[in-house]
């Protein structure tokens, strides 16, 4: 055997088979496109309308900025969601583009990973190995589990857009619609890349994901990485949403200037009343940076940010608005967030999930009322 072959030869002998793409080759397997019943794709408002995997409308009623308009097309937040008793699952994806940020994973960026289980108990299986050289995949989710009906979750890529995506099954297995949510309303997060989801390393640990594993509603996460300006015209689409049961406003890191902060919040804020003018708002401040440890000027900037949306929402409280809130976004990330992030800025899958843990009990004291009064027309049938 030559130097070269022996190389080879023993490569293949340690290569780690749980690393391979792809997974095991995908035979007889029947396949559906997720945009076809029984199949239900979540997170995306105007997907009726429209037909396609984007976050905002095709064609808007206000005109968006082109940066935040290609950020629409990003799945961050869309789920896929069904029922099926087949011992395998696969799925076959049609990127917008490859693999491309130096800062994120590929499975983060470019990935679909799969939770099994109903709302409150879904547990993570798996997530897509693929070329990232590539924009088309296929890949193998699980492939020998027992026979039984689960509850299954796919979570969409966090920073690519999705044009075509199929699910496959054993062709003798059964499909179903996925039940529905308990509550009838949606969660809307609207903010920047952090809502987004850099730098998680798969779909499902971006916090707006996390959370929608601990609420039985439906989560759109509306996060523009870099592009969260607090624009008005994102608050008049924003508030086109139908059903809403709390906005999220997360965006100060993503405002021009501290001024465009002070004007733009009571502007989108009014905008949003007059559609919705009971609906829960929850005004969220910015995380804590790792550097500001070392730079007082930068931390002192956050802090004055904080205190101009913290007195905003005291103003709407004190006019009789009582459903508008504020929580202090330096709290997100606990006593010590120096090692919560990637780069210093975005979380990394810690940070996000002290993030979910920390909101949790806000979020659940916000929707305590929708919850119970929809527990309790099921408990009534």
């Amino acid at each position: 055997m030559s130097g070269a072959n022996h190389g080879k030869a023993a490569k293949d002998d340690h290569e780690d088979n749980n690393l391979r793409i792809g997974g095991k080759g995908s035979t007889d397997l029947k396949w559906l496109s997720a945009l076809e019943a029984p199949l239900r794709v979540t997170g995306l408002p105007w997907l009726e309308r429209d037909g396609v995997y984007r976050r905002l409308p095709v064609n808007p009623s206000h005109a968006i900025r082109p940066e935040v308009d290609r950020l629409a097309n990003y799945t961050t937040g869309v789920q896929v969601r069904f029922r099926t008793d087949s011992p395998k699952l696969y799925v076959r994806v049609k990127l917008a583009a490859p693999y491309s940020m130096y800062q994120m994973t590929a499975t983060g960026q470019c990935g679909v990973d799969c939770y099994i289980g109903a709302i409150g108990d879904q547990r993570y299986i798996n997530t897509s190995r693929f070329d990232f050289a590539h924009a088309e995949y296929e890949s193998v989710l699980f492939d020998s589990l027992p026979r039984q009906m689960r509850d299954i979750t796919l979570n969409l890529p966090l920073y690519q857009g999705v044009s075509e995506l199929h699910v496959g099954i054993e062709p003798s297995s059964e499909i179903a619609a996925f039940p529905g949510f308990p509550v009838g309303k949606k969660v809307l997060l609207y903010g920047t890349s952090i809502t987004h989801g850099a730098c998680a390393t798969r779909p499902g640990m971006a916090y707006p994901n996390i959370l929608s594993r601990m609420f039985p509603l439906e989560f759109l996460n509306l996060g523009f990485s870099g592009n969260a300006q607090g624009e008005p015209e994102l608050a008049h689409i924003i508030s086109q949403i139908e059903e809403p049961g709390l906005l999220i406003l997360d965006y100060e890191a993503n405002t021009p200037s501290t001024e465009r902060l002070r004007e733009s919040l009571p502007e989108f804020i009014r905008i949003y009343r007059q559609r919705h003018p009971e609906v829960p708002i929850l005004v969220i401040s910015q995380i804590r940076l790792a550097r500001e440890v070392f730079d007082e000027e930068q931390a002192s900037r956050r802090e004055e940010r904080k205190r101009i949306q913290r007195e905003e929402v005291g103003r709407q409280r004190s006019a009789g608005d009582r459903n508008v809130h504020f929580f202090d976004g330096a709290l997100l990330l606990g006593d010590d967030p120096q090692d919560c992030t990637t780069d210093g800025i975005h979380p990394s899958d810690l940070g996000y999930d002290r993030i979910a843990k920390t909101l949790r009990p806000v979020i659940a004291d916000l929707l305590k009322a929708i919850i119970e009064q929809a527990m309790g027309r099921d408990e009534g049938k």
